[in-house]
Formats: C-alpha cells, sequence, structure tokens
C-alpha cells in the first residue's frame, strides 16, 4: 500500500511546513532596472502546470508566451514598456490575455518551434532539486527522467551526425550533474539529521540512482506512443513535439496506469522506503533547528522525537516500509538524538557568561541527558505495553516529564529552562486557550485554518494538537488511495 508521506509527518506543536514547488518550464527572470515603475515583491510569475497537475496545449502555450513576455532586456524599451503596463494594470502573474494567448497560437502553428534547447533553463530546472523535500520525492524523479528523455527525443529528432554527438553530450554533462545533486542533497538531508553512517548513506545514492535509471527506462519505451499522440493533435502538431517540457508531461500520464517497478535490482529501498525516511529527517531537522535557538529543551526534544519515532514504529509494525528501512531507520535513533542534544549544547554554551567567575555563581548549562532518555523511554515503553497507542503513551510522557523538570529544578535553581518556564508549559498543556487573549491576526489566521478544513492550533490545548495528529496519522495511513502512485 503507497501511503501519502505529506500528511504523516510534522512537528505537533508547529504547522507543518509548506512545499516547495518547482518551475516547471523557464527559468527566473532576469533582474534589471525598471524605470519609472515601482517594483513589487518577487513573485513566481510563471505557471507551474506540467509538475504534479495535467498539461494542456494552452498551459504550453502559455509558458512559451509568459517566457518570451516576462524577461526584461535592459536595452529593450518595448519589454520594459510591457512590464510596466503588466504591473500598472494588477497583473501580476504576467497572465496573457485571451485575445493575446489565441494569437500567440496561431503564431504557433504557422511557425512552429525549433530544435534549440534552453540550456541554461534546463540546469537551473535540475539544480533546483538538490533541496528537493521529501513529501516531492516521488514526482521529482518522475518529473527529472521525463524532462531528461523528452529532451533527448527532441534532439534526436532534429540533430544528425557531429550536432546531434554534441547536443548529446551537453545533456548529458548537465544531467549527470542535475541527478548528482539530487541524489546527494537527498542522502545529506538524511544523513546530517539522522546521523546514519557513510556506508548507509551510500546505500541510499545507489536506490536513489537506480530508481532514477528505471523510470528513464520506462519513458524510453513510452516516447514512440506519446509522439504519436502529439502528431494527432491537428494544426498543434506542428509545433507541441518540439516543446519538451509538455512532451515530458505527455511521458507521465503515459506511465501513470503502469504500476509495476518496485525496487529496481541494484537498489535497496523503495521509492516509499526514501520518502519515509526524508520526513523523519525533515521533522528530526525542525527539532534540531530549535533547539540551536533555544526554542527546545530536553523534555521538549524528548516528547517530539518520541513522537515522530511510534509514527515510524506503526508504519514499520503495518509493513509499510521494508525490513532493511526499518532496520536503518531503528539503529539511526541514536545518532538522530545525539544531532539534536549537540545542537541544544551548543545553544546553552553560548548563554554561559564567558568571564572568569566563581564556578558556584555560573548558571549550569550541562545538558541533561536523563531527562530526555528518561522521558523518551517512557514514552515508547507505553506505546509498546498499550498496543500502539500514541495518546496513552503521550500522557505517560507529560507525567514523567512534569516530575523529572521539577526535580531538575529542585537541583539547579539557577538554570533558567528549569522552573517557572516548564512549570508554566506543563500546568497549560491540557488548557484551552482564552480566545480572548488572541490579536486581530492570530483570529483571521484561525478562520484561514478552519476554511481550508485544518485544525486552528493556537485554539487547541498543546495536548489536543498531540492528539489531533495522532489521529491524522493513523487516518491516512488506514486509508488506501483510489490510485496508486505511478513507482
Amino acid at each position: 500500500m503507497q501511503i501519502d508521506v505529506n500528511k504523516i509527518f510534522h512537528p505537533p506543536g508547529d504547522t507543518a511546513r509548506q512545499t516547495r514547488t518547482h518551475r516547471a518550464q523557464s527559468i527566473a527572470p532576469q533582474k534589471t532596472a525598471v524605470p519609472d515603475v515601482e517594483l513589487r515583491p518577487q513573485i513566481n510569475i510563471f505557471d507551474l502546470k506540467g509538475f504534479q497537475s495535467r498539461y494542456s496545449i494552452v498551459d504550453a502555450a502559455t509558458s512559451l508566451w509568459q517566457r518570451e513576455n516576462t524577461i526584461v532586456q535592459r536595452d529593450d524599451a518595448a519589454s520594459v514598456a510591457r512590464l510596466q503596463a503588466r504591473l500598472r494594470s494588477g497583473n501580476l502573474q504576467m497572465t496573457p490575455t485571451q485575445e493575446e494567448i489565441t494569437g500567440y497560437l496561431c503564431h504557433l502553428r504557422k511557425d512552429g518551434l525549433d530544435g534549440r534547447i534552453d540550456w541554461h533553463g534546463l540546469e537551473a530546472e535540475f539544480r533546483s532539486f538538490r533541496d528537493m523535500p521529501a513529501e516531492e520525492l516521488s514526482e521529482s524523479l518522475n518529473y527529472v527522467a521525463s524532462r531528461y528523455v523528452s529532451v533527448l527525443d527532441k534532439l534526436r529528432r532534429n540533430f544528425t551526425g557531429a550536432k546531434l554527438a554534441e547536443q548529446e553530450s551537453m545533456l548529458e554533462n548537465i544531467w549527470v550533474a542535475g541527478m548528482t545533486g539530487l541524489i546527494d542533497g537527498y542522502t545529506r538531508l538524511l544523513q546530517s539529521n539522522l546521523g546514519i553512517s557513510d556506508r548507509d548513506a551510500q546505500v541510499i545514492r545507489v536506490s536513489l540512482d537506480a530508481l532514477v535509471e528505471q523510470r528513464v527506462c520506462i519513458y524510453h519505451t513510452l516516447v514512440e506512443r506519446t509522439n504519436a499522440a502529439a502528431a494527432q493533435t491537428g494544426p498543434d502538431s506542428f509545433w507541441l513535439c518540439n516543446h519538451d517540457a509538455y512532451m515530458a508531461t505527455q511521458l507521465r500520464e503515459a506511465a501513470a496506469p503502469n504500476k509495476s517497478g518496485g525496487i529496481p535490482a541494484r537498489g535497496t529501498y523503495s521509492i516509499q522506503d526514501l520518502s519515509v525516511a526524508g520526513r523523519v529527517a525533515q521533522v528530526y531537522q525542525s527539532e534540531i533547528e530549535a533547539a540551536c535557538t533555544g526554542s527546545r529543551n530536553e523534555a521538549h526534544l524528548a516528547l517530539n522525537l518520541a513522537f515522530v519515532d511510534m509514527k515510524e514504529e506503526t508504519l514499520i509494525q503495518r509493513s509499510l516500509v521494508s525490513a532493511e528501512m526499518a532496520t536503518l531507520l531503528r539503529k539511526s535513533h541514536a545518532q538522530g538524538h545525539s544531532v539534536a542534544l549537540e545542537a541544544l549544547g551548543r545553544y546553552l554554551d553560548s548563554q554561559t557568561d564567558p568571564r572568569p567567575s566563581d564556578e558556584l555563581e555560573r548558571p549550569p548549562a550541562a545538558i541533561d541527558y536523563t531527562i530526555f532518555h528518561d522521558i523518551y523511554k517512557t514514552i515508547l515503553s507505553a506505546y509498546r505495553q498499550n498496543g500502539g497507542s500514541g495518546p496513552e503513551a503521550l500522557r505517560a510522557g507529560v507525567e514523567q516529564g512534569e516530575a523529572m523538570t521539577t526535580q531538575a529544578h529542585a537541583n539547579n535553581p539557577k538554570a533558567a529552562r528549569w522552573g517557572t518556564p516548564m512549570d508554566r508549559y506543563w500546568e497549560t498543556f491540557y488548557t484551552v486557550p482564552d480566545h480572548r487573549k488572541q490579536t486581530k491576526s492570530e483570529r483571521e489566521i484561525e478562520q484561514l485554518l478552519a476554511k481550508i478544513g485544518r485544525s486552528p492550533r493556537s485554539s487547541n490545548s498543546t495536548h489536543q494538537n498531540y492528539i489531533n495528529d495522532w489521529q491524522a496519522f493513523l487516518k491516512s495511513i488506514d486509508k488506501r488511495a483510489d490510485v496508486l502512485e505511478l513507482y
């Protein structure tokens, strides 16, 4: 069963981080001074259709029109005037009018597109996947593989001989650099936040490379079919075959019914294995970053890391990750915890007065490993003893945490992170916030969240946010998708 990893992991007390989108057709416009026009905040002016959604013929034409009409040349008065007019009319997305796109389609049907490749744009596209988020792993691999195959097919239809060899060499160099960046970037996400070994990191690299190669092979088998389909589009067949981004979307759509694939022969981990590992790493990364700024102490880290590790264990028990990935995730716990605690240690060290003074007067900053490990172990032990019940495990962890941080304050009254801050945290853990104390902006945010079906987190108690998160997690893995992911 495939699961939507975008819905199963995020820090319970925080808003889920937003998904990064990719520019599926063009690169950013050049930065140029525009006289006598007020420049607005930078926006993404390109139509992003084609990465995760369908890409129509009009979408394909619009993407070309936008590229031609939104890049402002320094000495091109006409292009500057076009930009000024768009901004003054409020058309910040640079969307063509119906008349403009109709005229542009007529131009394409008459003159077609040549076989040239926007090498700079393609290189920028592949480079953008170096920091690919885990929830986009499957779509990203499908996207880059289909783009590579569509560009290669375009070259072979438009060039021959030495010129073709030269163009293929350029594509290969960009492709290798792009895939090296993608694979290294994703592996680095796991290694830096979960502390996996160099040996395990290499196994992940090989698996990612094999998954990309698998997709490339599948798309190669579909080129003839998608070319034939493009040839049946009437007057648009004259230019669509040379719109490589559009043809890449057709490859992905043609492959969608194919539910074969699985783990390639030279790979170890499936796409779902790696997606789950990436989402775990992203939560750990979020906790590590919070520890670096003092937003987490040992008790907070124990609650949140135990919470995500319970989710991980649930996936393992339900066989939603392979045995190999289960082994990797379980053995990475200790290393991942160490990374988070080391981040907290650096913050505490930065808060210690470096001036010489009596050691008895210096505020104690050393990490209390016992607090972290005892709360963490209490939660995981309760989880196992209560048949995988997240709420019961959380309750046990809160009780243990309150007792231990109270004792920590008694032992180290000068440690600022204990005492009043934690007393207030535990006292209000089960308390619903007073809505009368909300600011106007907070109320507006709550209303927007409610409109899109998301639980307003600041309207709930901290406990309720954890419970809602756990229930949403169970729902997401219990519900089978109507259409499984491609691979």
